[in-house]
């Protein structure tokens, strides 16, 4: 069974959540279920909202019901206006997060999935953690869970996430890299069934630093960490190599995954291929955990045209990775 949690509100998540529950229906969800009540009036959703205390009870009810496990916080569907972010959702929208991690860890769910936030909600209500990503390691005791994103055949790995990119080259350590390169080789095996992982690194600097001229990082931090797990990992890795040759057709068909030092060194080229279908996984965590690829698309919500493909394709790819688990 896949757990699913809220989302905002106020964005485009409940709305996915509801239009898209019957594509796998051993699902629970967590979270608020007046949201979901409202939700299903405003866009005339026909669904049999039950109340539930538990994946085992949800489990007994008939694939048709929308099983819903209620969290704290919740309560203030009253101010809720679709595209109008409020900070007195936030309490219900991170307890729904963590109490689906509380299912995962407990092995009650076989995996859990997440509909979009807003960190600039969050931050304001007083929650801290940058993302999704960095709570839900945070929940799993986890120091360094790794993203992941992946679509159209492609998969991407940032070594930084979420902070300015003044600050990357200082964060970029080489216990960060050895951490994230062998994590997704691991779940390549683990999650993603490839029995022979080939990874790419690529560089930080254009050129992949030219040998120093536009900068060390290749020299000092990556190509050491990469001829080191060489020797473990084999032939397999490769890099670094300058990141604006990497994402051509020839190019792709080299690797399985790809780890980039940087958000949107990542991130672009994988949105150009394969935005509104791509999903967000999160390796490294003792549970599966998989996100749709937007965000909380405002200037949409409540207008019944938000696209479920990124939801679910994160659905299918939970159910994927947990039988891959069991192989």
């Amino acid at each position: 069974m896949i757990a699913v949690s809220m989302g905002d509100p106020a964005g485009v998540g409940p709305e996915l959540v509801l239009r898209e529950f019957s594509e796998i229906p051993r699902r629970v969800h967590v979270g608020d279920p007046e949201v979901f009540r409202v939700t299903a009036r405003h866009f005339n959703i026909q669904c049999d909202i039950r109340e539930v205390t538990s994946p085992q009870e949800a489990a007994m009810l008939p694939p048709t019901c929308f099983a819903i496990i209620p969290v704290a916080g919740g309560g203030g569907v009253g101010k809720l206006f679709f595209g109008n972010p409020d900070g007195c959702f936030a309490p219900a929208t991170v307890n729904s997060i963590l109490d689906c991690c509380a299912l995962a860890l407990s092995h009650r769910v076989d995996a859990m999935v997440t509909p979009p936030i807003n960190k600039g909600v969050l931050h304001a209500a007083g929650y801290a953690f940058p993302g999704h990503t960095e709570l839900i390691g945070a929940a799993a005791k986890v120091a360094q869970p790794v993203m992941m994103l992946l679509g159209k055949g492609l998969r991407v790995v940032p070594v930084t996430i979420h902070q300015s990119l003044a600050s990357v080259p200082a964060t970029l350590t080489q216990d960060k890299l050895r951490q994230t390169i062998l994590t997704t080789w691991q779940a390549l095996i683990q999650d993603f069934a490839v029995a022979a992982p080939r990874v790419t690194v690529a560089g930080l600097n254009p050129h992949a630093g030219e040998g120093g001229i536009f900068g060390r990082e290749e020299i000092d931090i990556i190509a050491p960490v990469c001829d080191h797990l060489r020797h473990t990992l084999g032939p397999g890795l490769v890099g670094p190599l300058p990141a604006d040759t990497l994402f051509h057709d020839r190019a792709r068909a080299t690797y399985d995954a790809i780890i980039l030092m940087y958000h949107d060194q990542a991130l672009i080229p994988l949105k150009m291929l394969a935005f509104g279908e791509a999903v967000n996984c999160t390796l490294g965590l003792p549970f599966i955990r998989t996100s749709v690829d937007h965000g909380t698309a405002y200037d949409i919500a409540g207008k019944g045209v938000a696209d479920g493909r990124s939801f679910r394709h994160a659905l299918a790819l939970a159910g994927q990775m947990a039988e891959n688990r069991k192989k």
